[in-house]
């Protein structure tokens, strides 16, 4: 476009010049004159526009996979001539699993102070859109002022939670995986054992009516899990971001069980809400995709091992 732009101009002056020769009075010197000075005049008066715009990005924090999301171009300067023509050079970053786009826009005589380009939405990951650099134009497109930006904006494409291919079915695992002890110190426990009775027991805790019906005393002792970690573990994504999907299902179920876990990737993350689950696997994609890190098995009450659309319980 600028040598398009540069070609009108010198045809314009070679215009001006034929003028000047043919035309025989005082007119004609003053026409070519004014077609010699005319882009140097139109680029000062453009330049502080030029040198004040300011440009930022926005953008939304978390979106759906496949969801239309925009970044937002906000374009702000402090003189009343509008800039011509803006051009911006994009970079957008997914930092899950390292795809980048470089995208080049042009903006032609803005008619208001925001422009939207849509995200790449197809795959997870945390998007990390820069501002590379853009360019101001002036009003007759000849001359460029290249300026470098800082401005930068993230957003999250988060996977929808998504059932397992097969059928998990929550209720026995965690039950048949619990592991009892005595609760230290005694009290109420939901889980209970009886024995007999030792001394220092607590006279709260004997069972009177089944002591009655024995030649001993008999004592209700509180029981609380002994393994009480249950760990979900990011073993393969699989294809599509297969693994990502069981993955915030699972761990939402979990939450509506009301069971806090322990989501494993490529670091621990604590869950006992869904918005915990949902930060978690923010986090996840924040991050290049790494190997799952290492876990203390031998306090697992249960694990669950997500392998693309597969669930298997340890």
């Amino acid at each position: 476009m600028p040598v398009l732009f540069l070609l009108l101009y010198l045809l314009l002056a070679a215009l001006a010049w034929l003028f000047r020769a043919a035309y025989i009075g005082w007119f004609g010197p003053y026409v070519f004159f004014a077609a010699l000075v005319l882009p140097p005049v139109l680029f000062l008066v453009s330049l502080p526009s030029m040198l004040s715009l300011q440009v930022r990005l926005k953008a939304p924090r978390r979106v759906m996979r496949g969801s239309d999301a925009m970044l937002t171009l906000d374009f702000s300067e402090r003189r009343l001539l509008p800039v011509h023509a803006v051009t911006v050079h994009l970079e957008i970053q997914n930092r899950y699993n390292g795809e980048t786009y470089h995208r080049n826009y042009i903006f032609r005589n803005l008619e208001s102070s925001t422009c939207d380009i849509p995200l790449p939405t197809a795959l997870c990951g945390q998007l990390h859109c820069a501002l590379l650099r853009f360019e101001c134009k002036d009003l007759l497109g000849l001359f460029t002022v290249r300026r470098k930006s800082g401005a930068e904006a993230f957003c999250t494409v988060m996977p929808a939670a998504s059932e397992p291919d097969t059928p998990v079915t929550f209720e026995t695992v965690l039950r048949s995986a619990a592991v009892l002890k005595p609760k230290y110190g005694g009290g109420f426990a939901e889980e209970h054992d009886l024995r007999d009775y030792r001394p220092g027991d607590t006279m709260n805790s004997i069972h009177w009516k089944l002591s009655s019906k024995t030649d001993s005393l008999i004592v209700r002792e509180a029981l609380v899990p002994e393994n009480s970690t249950v760990f979900v573990v990011l073993n393969r994504v699989g294809p599509n971001d297969r693994g990502l999907e069981v993955l915030r299902w699972l761990s939402r179920k979990l939450c509506e069980l009301e069971e806090p876990h322990v989501i494993v990737a490529d670091s621990l993350y604590s869950v006992s809400s869904e918005d915990d689950a949902d930060s978690a696997v923010a986090s996840v994609l924040s991050w290049p995709m790494r190997e799952c890190c290492g876990f203390e098995r031998h306090n697992a009450r249960c694990v669950f091992f997500i392998s693309d659309g597969e669930v298997r319980t340890l």
